[in-house]
């Protein structure tokens, strides 16, 4: 990949929805979040296993905790306790811009998440912010976006 190709993280676009169907960015979103999936490798070794190497399988999959760094208001704060009261997940989905060149329109991801809002005791250059700690639930969905 050449350096004119890379996706600029500033440009990609946060959105969360209680539905899945009327989605709304997040305001003030400084950070771009998707879980990262983390497979399970279950020991498989017994006295049978050749060579008296260990084997192993594929178990569950976890897909991990993760923090979208926001600018503090309160709105923002009360929707994210609105959707904590839910105490369901709640679906995000995180746009990015097409690759210069190659897509007219970008790759998408997707994932449901439990939200806990927290106002973190140390600021960001000054700026009081808030962070939606995110428990991911179930798959992470990915569209490649469409090709030029």
């Amino acid at each position: 990949m050449t350096a004119e190709n890379v996706v600029p993280g500033d440009l990609c676009t946060v959105k969360w929805s209680v539905d899945g169907v009327a989605w709304e960015e997040i305001p003030g979103c400084k950070t771009v979040g998707v879980p990262e999936e983390n497979p399970e490798y279950r020991d498989r070794t017994s006295l049978s296993s050749p060579g008296r190497s260990r084997e192993w399988g594929v178990g569950l999959t976890d897909t991990s905790e993760l923090t979208l760094s926001c600018f503090y208001s309160s709105a923002l704060y009360k929707k994210a306790l609105e959707f904590k009261a839910l105490r369901k997940p709640i679906f995000f989905n995180v746009e990015l811009p097409p690759e210069d060149g190659v897509q007219s329109a970008g790759d998408v991801f997707d994932y449901k998440a439990f939200v806990n809002p927290s106002t973190p005791t140390v600021d960001h250059e000054g700026d009081l912010m808030t962070d939606l700690k995110l428990r991911p639930t179930g798959l992470v969905g990915w569209t490649e976006g469409a090709a030029l």
